[in-house]
């Protein structure tokens, strides 16, 4: 695949592959000087980096909405929380690439959002149905799975019944 193309289709993919064909190229000593290779590379990771922070952020959104549905159902909010699953799940697809997947621990993220929900729910005065002891049961695993987040944004409410069931 020309590089063009990896840059159109996986953006980190090609992120790490300049980065490191530049750091190879730092090493030769015929380069002129006014080449900041350095800088180049640290600029170029960033982009990457910043493309793999926005779908972390994303799915800790979905799952952290998912979360206050799931455990506040009665909530005013919760149709403004699944439009806005909705809309992450979209945002999500857009952006998730194939070399991102195995950069995405799952877990962690869960636990973020766990944390995220209760002081969400607090913030608006809403019980929190024991959130901590539900949700510490599973052992900090991400009872979904990252392919499970990204089905049918169209219905998002599939999520968050699949977050309750505890079942991927």
């Amino acid at each position: 695949m020309a590089d063009g193309d990896l840059y159109q289709s996986d953006i980190f993919a090609w992120s790490e592959q300049q980065t490191g064909a530049l750091r190879e190229l730092a090493a030769r000593r015929d380069l002129p000087n006014a080449l900041d290779i350095a800088h180049v590379v640290e600029e170029i990771e960033d982009v990457g980096q910043s493309e793999l922070n926005a779908v972390r952020s994303s799915l800790r959104l979905i799952l952290g909405h998912a979360i206050k549905c799931c455990v506040d159902h009665e909530a005013p909010s919760v149709r403004h929380w699944l439009a806005e699953i909705g809309y992450w799940q979209n945002e999500l697809a857009d952006r998730l690439t194939p070399a991102m997947r195995n950069r995405i621990d799952l877990d962690a993220l869960w636990k973020r959002a766990i944390r995220q929900a209760e002081l969400d729910l607090a913030e608006q005065d809403r019980a929190s149905v024991d959130l901590t002891a539900r949700l510490a049961a599973q052992s900090g695993v991400c009872p979904v799975r990252l392919d499970d987040i990204l089905t049918d944004p169209a219905d998002p409410a599939a999520l968050v019944a699949r977050l309750a069931d505890g079942t991927p």
